[in-house]
């Protein structure tokens, strides 16, 4: 079994990413562990699915945009419901 990443770059967001919009991501995907982390172009959101690789789909997300971040989960939930 092969794990899936998902990278995203955009135009890197020069605003900090506040602990509501992780609080927002978490409660909308309690599948995904949220986290920030540091990064030469500024704040990078980390989506990990708990239980790890073994399971199919997407195993991680990172981007700077939390909209994006959604986007990339919901498309996945979409593609293993239809699968």
């Amino acid at each position: 079994m092969q794990a899936q990443y998902a990278f995203a770059r955009g135009a890197m967001a020069v605003r900090p990413i506040a602990p509501a919009e992780l609080s927002g991501l978490a409660d909308e995907f309690p599948g995904y562990e949220f986290a920030t982390q540091q990064t030469w172009d500024g704040t990078a959101i980390i989506a990990t699915r708990r239980g790890g690789c073994a399971q199919p789909g997407l195993y991680a997300v990172v981007t700077d945009d939390p909209d994006e971040m959604r986007r990339a989960l919901l498309e996945q939930e979409t593609a293993q419901l239809a699968g």
